[in-house]
């Protein structure tokens, strides 16, 4: 199958994942064999690790090590100050301003974690805000939960998203999944020293959403040169 290859050299692949995939095998789902390690492992004829996971729903940005020794090297820098992580995400409610999402989330173990998430608004509709979001930590579901438990819920989100909104988005504006996608990395490599940038477009059917809602645009911010927000 095709890959959307953003990245490749002796020590790190990095593609593109497609929304409604798994990153790597889950006990979950066993019945579904298709993922995204599967197809890395298929193209390049050997195992590979991945870096960060993605939900299911989510696309963007997936880092996979070519050895375990590249894998542990990128675990170590992984939430260094040099490793930069951005999302754009699509929220309910109204965001003029620039804020921080500094809530503890549990893990599987029920365990308390600090946990700190940062957006910035890029476009403004009368009922939504299309965000850029900064992970500084790495909890499960953090940008999903943290926008549900502090601000607004992810339009798309129907885990921790509201139904009546879902529908509304999904009946007028073809979103038919959480509206969170993967766009940027930053961090130095392991191995070459060599500061990497990976961009990484929205996907067709998230940029139909915002097609839809650029007649109800009620404003623009200032959008950084690397969003590609309709071009792929």
């Amino acid at each position: 199958m095709n890959i959307e290859i953003l990245f490749e050299d002796d020590y790190l692949i990095i593609v593109s994942k497609p929304p409604c995939l798994l990153v790597h095998p889950c006990k979950m789902n066993k019945k579904d064999k298709e993922n995204m390690l599967f197809r890395v492992r298929d193209h390049l004829g050997h195992y590979v690790f991945p870096v960060n996971r993605l939900d299911r729903a989510v696309s963007g940005i997936v880092i996979f090590a070519k050895n375990s020794y590249v894998a542990k090297s990128m675990k170590d820098l992984w939430h260094t100050e040099t490793t930069i992580k951005k999302y754009l995400a699509l929220s309910r409610g109204i965001y003029r301003e620039a804020g921080v999402l500094d809530l503890p989330l549990t893990n599987e173990k029920k365990v308390k974690k600090d946990s700190l998430t940062l957006y910035k608004p890029l476009k403004l509709y009368p009922n939504a805000t299309l965000l850029e979001v900064e992970i500084k930590t790495g909890r499960r579901h953090q940008i999903r939960r943290h926008f549900a438990k502090t601000v607004d819920h992810l339009l798309g989100d129907r885990l921790y998203g509201k139904k009546k909104y879902n529908d509304h988005f999904k009946e007028n504006y073809q979103l038919n999944r959480v509206f969170l996608h993967s766009h940027f990395f930053q961090f130095i490599h392991p191995y070459t020293d060599e500061l990497l940038t990976i961009n990484c477009a929205l996907y067709p059917d998230l940029k139909v959403v915002l097609r839809l809602l650029e007649g109800e645009l009620l404003e623009n911010f200032s959008i950084p040169d690397y969003i590609s927000l309709y071009e792929k």
